[in-house]
């Protein structure tokens, strides 16, 4: 009796061990990262558009087009803007890929990332887009990641991170 107990034992924990979802985690900046973060919040608009990818987004930027200004660095400390959530020490990352070549990397003050999470819901809570985090779309361009949106993608159409 004391064997098919047992054997049905570990094989519920087998079981349990494979449908085991992996928790969201955040990574740190990478030093490519740091950098351009800390031009956004010196508020170095050419220095930013130097650091993207030869997108659109970055030629407006460079040409302190005044909505990417507004929404990229904001009035004051406190707007609902990227600078707002950079100024917000240390940074933490969770990177979503679309494609091989393509990637959403949503960045949190530290310790906000982590107080969202509900170990009820599968996935990355997210909070408030322009608050709790920013969402920046990255592309590999000759094997390195470029920031191609200004970190935009905080203003459009948030989809859910997987």
């Amino acid at each position: 009796m004391f064997r098919p107990v047992l054997i049905a034992a570990i094989g519920g924990l087998a079981a349990t061990a494979c449908t085991t979802t992996e928790e969201p985690t955040c990574r740190t900046a990478d030093a490519a990262e740091r950098s351009l973060f800390g031009a956004i919040v010196a508020h170095d608009e050419a220095r930013v558009a130097d650091l993207m990818a030869q997108t659109p987004q970055a030629q407006r930027l460079r040409a302190m087009d005044p909505a990417i200004e507004q929404q990229v660095f904001g009035q004051r400390m406190g707007d609902r803007s990227v600078r707002t959530v950079l100024m917000q020490p240390p940074l933490c990352l969770y990177d979503r890929a679309i494609s091989d070549s393509e990637r959403i990397t949503y960045v949190f003050p530290e310790g906000r990332f982590e107080s969202l999470q509900n170990i009820e819901v599968e996935g990355a809570e997210l909070g408030r887009a322009g608050t709790d985090h920013i969402a920046c779309r990255f592309t590999n361009v000759n094997g390195q990641w470029r920031l191609s949106d200004a970190c935009l993608t905080t203003f459009g159409p948030q989809t859910p991170a997987s």
